[in-house]
């Protein structure tokens, strides 16, 4: 009995690993998207340019600049699916006045990953809310291609 509960958990472990490996199997090791203005990501505060994005494991994403100097590492807690098929993989960023905070990553067309608003986000959005009675972020959104 102990022998046969070892062998199905055997294979059920095996079965979630063969279906978490399909899984990335569909989704781009890295996406590529040239920023055209600083932004914040996470703690980190980044430089306009191109940068690659590639997801390490888990929640957490690496930002690399193109040269290879500026790297960030983010937490992008929430998995997010898409309801527009024909948006494609993209960044999208909260603006706030001239702040520009990335909220979103999408490295395929139907799934993306949601980063927690940062201590400078939800300052810059209270003020936004101040200065012009309860206005919202504007959604930029930046097409990346798959690499």
């Amino acid at each position: 009995m102990k022998m046969q509960a070892v062998k199905n958990l055997a294979i059920l472990g095996l079965f979630f690993v063969l279906a978490i490996a399909s899984v990335q199997a569909q989704t781009p090791g890295r996406v590529e998207v040239n920023v055209p203005f600083d932004f914040a990501a996470g703690k980190a505060m980044l430089k306009a340019g191109t940068y690659s994005i590639r997801r390490t494991g888990g929640n957490a994403l690496i930002l690399r600049s193109a040269d290879g100097r500026t790297a960030a590492l983010v937490n992008a807690p929430l998995a997010l699916g898409a309801r527009d098929s024909k948006a494609g993989q993209r960044l999208v960023f909260n603006k706030y006045g001239d702040q520009y905070f990335l909220s979103q990553v999408w490295m395929s067309v139907d799934s993306g990953r949601q980063l927690f608003p940062g201590k400078g986000e939800q300052s810059a959005a209270r003020r936004l809310e101040v200065a012009q009675n309860n206005a919202k972020p504007k959604r930029i959104e930046i097409a990346a291609r798959a690499h």
